[in-house]
């Protein structure tokens, strides 16, 4: 799902790393040019790791042996040795922080969804965990790839993915549900879904019947989604997602509703776990 050729992506990386690098590492010109050393890198903290391409490629970008000990998807614990480098000490230390902050960011994210999806199957339920669209711009593809290494949903990458219709379109159309849906059926090609969000109870049975795949009850309480996916006699064409305001608090009691879908932006923009990794000289 993520194999995209290598250069490609050490294209975007090496982006991040001219941010940080600036005019020359200042710090690292201190140390002879011709040194060499070893380093590793170890977990503060344990969850699952994401990042750990990336931060091979980086250090392996500017001529660093890598011993990569832990694959992006898997668990790692407290004190355990993600990598291992080997090769100039004035590279190593240029790349750290670039690497680390891959690693810290993108873990923190996978680990929070992890979360997500275990308090999710702990409870035998099968409502699926997805991202928003709620990314740091020009970050937004590391951040959906950790949520898929957490074992969450990407869900639209970007505005072309499918057609999503929020108040604000509605808002254009008067409030005709109705007229918006069938005009996008009639345009829209049939590779692509339609989404609605759906603020009011009494709309959904309108949505259900004209054609939307996905409904999206934003910003209803449990009790109100609950009441609402009562009235829908026939699920069997069409998704329900619940979206806002929902963290690790909630989450169990949103999932009980019944709806297929939670999407929320917390993993990626708040993550309530925290992985912390640090670069140690040998």
């Amino acid at each position: 799902m993520f194999s995209i050729p290598k250069p490609v992506l050490l294209a975007r990386l090496r982006k991040y790393l001219d941010s940080d690098i600036g005019f020359g590492d200042l710090s690292s010109s201190f140390i002879p040019q011709n040194a060499k050393g070893m380093a590793k890198i170890i977990a503060k903290t344990p969850g699952i790791v994401a990042g750990s391409e990336e931060a091979t490629l980086l250090f392996e970008d500017v001529g660093i042996k890598v011993k990569q000990n832990f694959n992006d998807g898997e668990k790692i614990q407290k004190d355990d040795i993600l990598m291992e480098l080997e090769g100039n000490l004035q590279n190593i230390l240029t790349i750290e922080r670039t690497a680390l902050n891959f690693l810290m960011k993108l873990s923190s994210i996978a680990t929070s969804t992890h979360d997500f999806v275990q308090l999710i199957k702990n409870d035998k339920l099968s409502t699926k965990i997805a991202a928003t669209r709620k990314t740091t711009p020009g970050f937004g593809w590391f951040e959906k790839k950790a949520v898929f290494y957490g074992g969450g949903d990407t869900h639209r990458w970007n505005l072309s993915d499918m057609v999503m219709f929020k108040d604000t379109h509605l808002k254009f159309y008067n409030g005709d549900i109705k007229k918006l849906l069938e005009t996008a059926r009639n345009q829209i090609s049939f590779s692509k879904k339609i989404e609605i969000e759906i603020e009011k109870t009494e709309d959904i049975l309108i949505a259900v019947d004209n054609g939307a795949d996905i409904i999206m009850l934003d910003n209803m309480s449990p009790d109100q989604i609950s009441n609402a996916l009562s009235l829908i006699k026939d699920r069997s064409h069409v998704l329900f997602e619940a979206s806002g305001n929902i963290n690790e608090e909630n989450l169990l009691t949103y999932a009980k509703t019944g709806v297929d879908i939670i999407s929320t932006s917390s993993t990626i923009l708040n993550p309530h776990k925290k992985m912390d990794y640090s670069l140690k000289l040998l």
